[in-house]
């Protein structure tokens, strides 16, 4: 008996991991070739006061060059980015000229049911070309 404590403790570790990882309220999207991913995500920090944030990620490593952000609610642009800083803000937070350094692109109200989201991502590749992601969130 005494064999299986620490197995449960440890099980019971992990199902709490689990259950304030998958606990979080968010929709999610990602391109079709995998490329982005995007969450709208609720921040669990008390100083947040029920704040939502949008954030967008690349998930592989080609070398892009993004020329926009945008955040669509009903097909209507309510968050746009299209100016990547450099350099350090007062709270130490360090931007680059990736977009990505600092990665959430709208922080607000909670997403409506009855409404429909999208982020679109204009960037061009290594070899120049220009490319459009339109990643619909649910």
């Amino acid at each position: 008996m005494k064999k299986m404590y620490p197995a449960l403790v440890l099980l019971l570790i992990f199902l709490g991991i689990m259950y304030l990882d998958f606990s979080t309220p968010s929709i999610k999207g990602t391109s079709d070739d995998g490329t982005w991913k995007v969450v709208y995500k609720k921040i669990n920090e008390v100083e947040a006061g029920g704040a939502w944030v949008v954030s967008v990620t690349q998930a592989d490593e080609k070398e892009v060059n993004v020329k926009k952000l945008e955040f669509l609610e009903n097909n209507k642009v309510i968050s746009d980015r299209n100016e990547f800083y450099e350099g350090t803000d007062i709270d130490a937070t360090v931007y680059t000229l990736h977009p990505f350094s600092y990665p959430d692109l709208y922080y607000g109200d909670a997403p409506k049911e009855e409404s429909s989201y999208f982020v679109v991502i204009t960037w061009e590749d290594a070899q120049g070309k220009a490319h459009e992601d339109k990643i619909e969130l649910k």
